[in-house]
């Protein structure tokens, strides 16, 4: 069985991609560093191998700035996604799998809320409905925030690396609000088992992807300080809003592949922190 990644140079691929090989063919496509390497003067259509049984769509834009940023977000996670959808049926694949993200959630009044968690919405629809036209089953996964020991994960969680660093240096670290915010971190090698499993097991539908309990900053400090001996020195910003952003447990695809998370935030701080001293 042949599957095709694309994306292949992002970091649920860099996880995903060792699991999967195990027991399939796999190849990957992207910007750089794939097995096909996207040109960009060429059309998608073009490039994709002939057949794959299974795609799992792991490429997203993460642009919020600039109006530049927006339209490339909106072209890449939305456009680009129904292009590809257009070519499905001719590749004669038998399973579509998006990793979209849980803040497809998000309100607007949300701090986080963003063109990125738009464009997720937006290309969640246009799979739904391509798809469904083309009778192709597909699988979306909406992961919370994805964490691990891959440098890029640091691009996207600063706020979680720094108060890690700051905690394990003994230095004060300042949280805004009465309670300092809270945030939902998944590990990212706990959610390459998912895939793993949805393409194992044949898992269709529309899945979030959380950890049971929010993590909360002042924890997550409290843990750091404990674990380097250092004196807990926690200061809140009551006159800033919260950080974070919390979401509503659902274990449905924990059921689905019959795997529980194994690595929690606390495990994951005590690696930082060892594998530095």
């Amino acid at each position: 069985m042949r599957i095709l990644i694309i994306g292949g140079n992002s970091s649920v691929s860099r996880y995903v991609r060792p699991l999967l090989s195990e027991d399939y063919e796999v190849i990957t496509i992207g910007r750089r560093d794939c097995d096909i390497n996207l040109d960009k003067n060429k059309s998608l259509a073009d490039q994709l191998p002939d057949h794959a049984d299974i795609v799992i769509h792991t490429a997203a834009a993460f642009g919020r700035e600039t109006e530049e940023d927006i339209y490339e977000t909106e072209k890449y996670n939305v456009l680009d996604t129904m292009d590809l959808c257009f070519q499905l049926k001719k590749m004669n694949v038998k399973h579509f799998i998006f990793i979209s993200s849980i803040f497809v959630h998000l309100e607007e009044t949300s701090p986080l809320y963003s063109i990125y968690n738009i464009s997720k919405r937006h290309a969640e629809e246009i799979i739904d409905y391509c798809l469904k036209r083309e009778e192709i089953p597909y699988t979306i996964l909406r992961p919370s925030q994805l964490y691990g020991n891959d440098p890029s994960f640091i691009k996207h969680h600063p706020f979680l690396y720094q108060i890690i660093e700051t905690a394990s240096k003994g230095q004060k670290i300042s949280l805004f609000g009465d309670h300092g915010g809270s945030a939902n971190y998944l590990h990212i090698k706990d959610f390459a088992e998912v895939i793993y499993r949805v393409v194992k097991n044949s898992v269709f539908g529309v899945y979030d992807c959380t950890t049971m309990t929010p993590n909360t900053y002042l924890e997550i400090a409290r843990n750091v300080f404990e674990l380097t001996n250092n004196t807990i020195a926690i200061e809140f910003v009551k006159d800033r809003k919260e950080s974070g952003q919390g979401f509503t447990y659902d274990d449905a695809i924990y059921k689905s592949v019959n795997y529980s998370l194994q690595i929690s935030i606390w495990s994951h701080c005590s690696t930082i922190i060892y594998s530095e001293h």
